[in-house]
């Protein structure tokens, strides 16, 4: 923010004392944040501030400090009447009364025949009051958005703070440019310009520094502008920490690292084939195959373990299986085989191979 821009909204805050701060329907959290952010730092200054949006903040800004003050009109924090209104249907109210109780004023809807249909969550609490004379529209782009709220042509010095190419740019004081990655940003720009006249505190960092997180998820977006780095230090040395919102999450998942790509897969396909290589090229299995000359006399070796000659001579086993044992028996110079030829352990013949 410049110089001039900075003394154009400084000299307007200090002109008006009523200020209310608007935000547009279904706001982001980075847009919500902006426009707490804003109405705590009024807060801080001893301004009577409201802060208002078409829509009822959900869950998922719940964790916003302040949120709990976002209206669904401007004047509630200012003055003015407090009007509650639920829905009717003939012969369901028979009376409607109030009694006072312990400095409490009790309105009783007594219910006729056919009962109350509505429950509590259909009870509406509108506060009417004059509208203030200086506004802050914070992440509005076009006035329609906010006809509830507020109507064209209301007397009424007018901040506009985007960031969006859209944004119509009206008001007193424009500060819209699609350069900057927040309105959170924007907003922090200029509250902490505003020192030593105020004193930010913890709370107000805090939500604005969850706002740039979660607009520049969480500082990876190729978008963020280096005045998001500049005000997020500034935020954290008074208090803020890196604690994002629950929404920040989703967005930083889809800026993450990718695992295929990480660079844990590639080794891992090549672990099993070393552990495969020994198995599939067994060393003792090879000399069993190569000496080619004790081929025929190694069958009667093995198979007088499994198959003994003289228990397989009834089974009629085939003569190349025979003759074999029979010349080596003549080479040995033996008549008949030794007593443990038969055993099935080790053998023990003469002959020479």
């Amino acid at each position: 923010m410049d110089n001039a821009t900075f003394q154009r909204i400084k000299d307007l805050v200090l002109k008006h004392q009523e200020i209310g701060v608007i935000v547009g329907p279904n706001p982001s959290l980075d847009e919500m944040a902006a426009g707490l952010g804003m109405f705590l730092s009024l807060k801080l200054m001893g301004k009577q501030v409201a802060i208002a949006s078409p829509t009822q903040p959900t869950v998922s800004l719940s964790s916003l400090v302040g949120i709990d003050k976002v209206q669904s009109s401007l004047g509630g924090g200012i003055g003015g009447d407090l009007t509650v209104a639920f829905p009717y249907k003939e012969g369901e109210i028979e009376k409607v009364s109030y009694t006072l109780e312990n400095g409490f004023l009790n309105i009783q809807v007594k219910a006729g025949e056919k009962g109350l249909s509505f429950s509590q969550q259909d009870v509406q609490f509108k506060r009417s009051g004059k509208m203030p004379t200086l506004l802050f529209f914070v992440g509005i782009a076009h006035l329609n958005d906010i006809s509830s709220i507020y109507t064209q042509g209301t007397p009424a010095d007018i901040v506009n703070i985007d960031n969006k190419a859209d944004n119509e740019k009206f008001g007193n004081v424009v500060v819209v440019d699609t350069k900057w990655s927040s309105v959170s940003e924007q907003v922090a720009d200029f509250v902490t310009l505003l020192e030593p006249q105020i004193e930010l505190d913890a709370d107000t960092a805090q939500n604005l520094l969850d706002g740039i997180d979660f607009a520049t998820a969480d500082f990876t977006s190729p978008k963020t502008s280096y005045l998001a780095f500049e005000v997020a230090g500034i935020l954290m040395k008074k208090g803020a920490t890196r604690q994002r919102a629950k929404q920040v999450s989703n967005a930083s998942t889809s800026q993450g690292v990718n695992p295929a790509t990480s660079g844990f897969f590639p080794p891992i396909p090549q672990q099993p084939v070393q552990q495969q290589q020994p198995v599939a090229q067994p060393q003792p299995m090879q000399p069993a195959w190569q000496p080619q000359p004790v081929s025929q006399p190694v069958q009667p070796a093995q198979q007088p373990v499994q198959q003994p000659q003289e228990v397989q001579q009834p089974v009629q086993q085939p003569q190349e299986v025979q003759q074999p044992v029979q010349e080596t028996q003549q080479n040995s110079g033996k008549q008949t085989p030794p007593p443990d030829w038969l055993t099935p352990k080790v053998y023990k013949g003469s002959t020479i191979l």
